[in-house]
């Protein structure tokens, strides 16, 4: 093939990667930790989406994950960490308050396990069509492994 030939077969293959949607995952920002059992799960990856809690209530849904997360954001919620690694599913009420939370580590003796209050809002920012928050646990919690959470995380809105 000489050069001449190989220049549209580049702009082909430019173009290509210029279209395709980026995964959201590479968008969003994370950092902190997630520990259980003195192990850090090494959580760097973020979605968000709007998410209907109740007949009455709409809020927020995140994934936060050692892995690229795929799928359904709300398939988390009751993922197993021995089949998705390492990551926390976390769902906001409108005003930040956290409506419900499930940490899955590969450590835990439970695999996944949810709890309602241990988790709770430092600061929570809904902004052009982006989510930041920061959430965290007060010192060490226990269920059936000590665990601890003070994550900060940003990322954009998908839309459904």
């Amino acid at each position: 093939m000489n050069h001449r030939s190989s220049v549209p077969l580049l702009i082909g293959v430019l173009t290509i990667f210029m279209v395709l949607p980026l995964p959201a995952a590479t968008i969003g920002k994370v950092s902190g930790s997630f520990v259980l059992a003195g192990s850090d799960a090494q959580l760097k990856y973020v979605r968000a989406t709007r998410v209907k809690l109740d007949e009455k209530k709409t809020g927020y849904a995140v994934v936060i994950s050692a892995e690229p997360p795929t799928g359904e954001i709300m398939d988390w919620k009751t993922a197993e960490p021995s089949k998705k690694g390492n990551f926390i599913h976390i769902m906001f009420e409108s005003n930040g308050d956290v409506w419900v939370t499930e940490l899955g580590h590969v450590k835990s003796a439970a695999g996944r396990f949810g709890v309602v209050t241990e988790v709770h809002k430092v600061t929570f920012d809904v902004r052009d069509g982006r989510l930041a928050a920061h959430v965290k646990t007060d010192g060490d919690q226990k269920f059936d492994d000590p665990y601890n959470v003070d994550l900060t995380f940003e990322a954009p809105l998908e839309e459904k």
